[in-house]
């Protein structure tokens, strides 16, 4: 034992390695009892928020947003998601910080001592200096990626049709990146400030100052402890996936025959459950090594550096906290192996999931077109999806966007142009550079009748209740009904066309929603990719409903889809989707696990 090390034992002072160590189990009970907390408080407020939101009949999406705005339910599920929000924070990130500070300073840790001083620091936030610093820790950090993040919102995505237009306009695409780089700058400069409430008691306003001034005086003493710390997370992480991966690769090389066919569904079953739960609680410890981390550095630059610090006191137990995580950890992973291997057959269905091509043909023709339609049904696709709009004389043509100004040159709308003034429009395929002709809502039935299904969208602001009477007239002219589903991001429209004309097949395009989207009134639930789940897909059948994704174009989004229990997928890659469907069907038992349980303590 060296001198240093003697005095700092007989000193009662440790070094920050060991005192990180050392506080594992504690973290780990810390995070175990307030995740069950959490868990009980989320669930009732979300049931509260649920309800209200179907207080109206239906629930609250973004198909019928202004409906629900504009009532009580509105304000009042407003008030109780900025309460859910405000817990999750206090849990996730504002005691968790005064627990980092106690082990830093030798303190005894308690939950309920934290979880009660973190309510009383959230009144610090509720005022004009403190909401912007909320709202950046629901919104900003999970787009920009600096700062604490709480679970609710860490999925928080800006829709994959929004970033299209988004991508399309280098204006907008200016805006974008200047709104990314100014929450970059201000969420480096605003690190410290959570910590300098919490701990020094700061306004909100005096804690961004406090943070800023940190910064600009010590940034280059708080480069080395993070670099080594994000290093050593990092290499934690990828001997993780290593070892995951080694043991993957042994049980696919044998088979059910070599263990019996219960024995390896078990092995498999505990290799990927218990892979999970590890992962789970790595990436737990990671975020509070990195609390710890930002709580030690905050301490260093505001009361001078630290190379030793308190011994925690020994009636902590910290064996028998660390037995507990151990048990905890292996009973788990034993149990829920154990209850996975015996449900594994319902989960292990081939992939039925009807593909859609997106806007006539996806990529494989200019969108919106009849050669598009030609090579959907090619292909065998279930369906095309298309959009119609009306123009100035009544007709009915098919346009995706407000104006023809990105396929044809054309910086009109269709509804101030009359159908002859249409016809005499040439798409070009941004893409190919192919051509082709505006088409028709008829010509577009004509096409597809007998042959595949129409998902026809009833769009823009000509979208209402004359157009869904109109195209049902025709419709039925064509004698195609059957072949067509109405579909539309207006509920009010879809609603009004299946209580008028039943017997046709009607979809809402949603991309959000609070409550039970299965008592919207239609056919099928046709939900945006990033806001599908299993359990929304679940809940949507338990209302005998449909439910669709739309619009995936990705290997990893068709595969996440493919191995759900969607019922349908639009998507412009048709080539692509067949694919990974064919992948999806051929996975082994030890890929369908993995499929089905690896986020299964998320």
């Amino acid at each position: 034992m060296s001198i240093n090390q003697e005095q700092a034992e007989s000193s009662g002072r440790i070094s920050y390695a060991r005192l990180v160590w050392e506080a594992v189990p504690e973290i780990y009970i810390f995070q175990l009892l307030s995740w069950f907390l959490l868990s009980v408080l989320s669930w009732a407020l979300n049931q509260l928020i649920s309800g209200i939101a179907e207080s109206g009949g239906v629930a609250a999406t973004t198909a019928n947003i202004s409906d629900f705005l504009f009532t009580w339910r509105g304000p009042a599920v407003i008030l109780l998601g900025f309460a859910l929000v405000s817990v999750f924070i206090i849990f996730e990130i504002f005691a968790s910080i005064h627990m980092c500070a106690d082990i830093l300073n030798g303190k005894r840790v308690s939950l309920f001592g934290s979880i009660r001083r973190g309510f009383r620091s959230m009144r610090k936030f509720l005022c004009p200096g403190g909401l912007p610093v909320l709202i950046y820790i629901f919104l900003a950090v999970p787009l920009c990626g600096i700062g604490f993040s709480i679970s609710l919102s860490r999925d928080f995505y800006i829709p994959r049709f929004i970033m299209s237009v988004i991508e399309s306009s280098p204006l907008y695409y200016l805006a974008y990146t200047l709104l990314m780089l100014a929450m970059l700058a201000a969420g480096i400069r605003g690190i410290f400030s959570i910590h300098a409430v919490l701990i020094d008691g700061m306004t909100p306003s005096e804690g961004r100052r406090a943070s800023s001034r940190i910064m600009r005086g010590h940034w280059k003493k708080l480069l080395r402890p993070m670099f080594l710390t994000a290093l050593l997370l990092a290499l934690l992480n990828t001997g993780f996936k290593a070892a995951l991966t080694f043991l993957y690769s042994g049980l696919e090389a044998h088979s059910p025959a070599d263990y019996g066919p219960a024995v390896y569904r078990f092995l498999c079953a505990l290799v990927v459950i218990g892979g999970s739960l590890l992962g789970s609680m790595l990436a737990i410890f990671s975020g509070y090594c990195l609390k710890l981390l930002f709580t030690r550095c905050y301490i260093e630059c505001t009361r001078g550096a630290e190379s030793l610090w308190p011994e925690r006191i020994k009636h902590q137990h910290y064996r028998v906290k660390l037995a507990f995580m151990l048990f905890t950890f292996a009973a788990s992973a034993l149990f829920t192996a154990a209850v996975g291997a015996g449900l594994t057959s319902p989960f292990t269905r081939n992939s039925s999931v009807k593909i859609v091509a997106h806007r006539a043909g996806g990529v494989m023709a200019p969108e919106n077109s009849l050669e598009g339609l030609e090579r959907a049904i090619e292909h065998g696709c279930y369906g095309s999806e298309t959009d119609t709009q009306r123009t100035a004389d009544g007709e009915y043509i098919i346009n995706h966007d407000d104006s023809f100004k990105r396929l044809t040159g054309v910086d009109r709308k269709p509804a101030e142009m009359t159908l002859a003034e249409v016809r005499k429009l040439t798409i070009t395929d941004p893409a190919t550079g192919r051509t082709a002709s505006v088409p028709t809502a008829w010509e577009m039935l004509d096409t597809i009748k007998g042959r595949e299904k129409l998902f026809l969208e009833l769009k823009g602001a000509t979208a209402d209740r004359r157009m869904a009477d109109d195209l049902v007239k025709i419709i039925r002219e064509k004698n195609c009904a059957e072949d067509v589903v109405l579909i539309s991001l207006k509920y009010s429209v879809m609603d009004y066309v299946k209580t008028r004309y039943p017997e046709f097949q009607t979809g809402i395009l949603i991309f959000g929603g609070i409550g039970n989207v299965a008592r919207l009134n239609c056919d099928i639930i046709i939900m945006e990719e990033e806001m599908t789940s299993d359990r929304r897909i679940s809940q949507i059948h338990a209302g005998g409903k449909q439910a669709f994704v739309w619009t995936v174009n990705t290997e990893a989004g068709l595969y996440r889809a493919m191995r759900s229990e969607c019922d349908g997928i639009i998507t412009d890659q048709v080539e692509l989707a067949r694919r990974v469907q064919e992948k999806v069907e051929a996975r082994s038992e030890l890929q369908r696990l993995r499929d089905q349980f690896w986020n299964i303590w998320d």
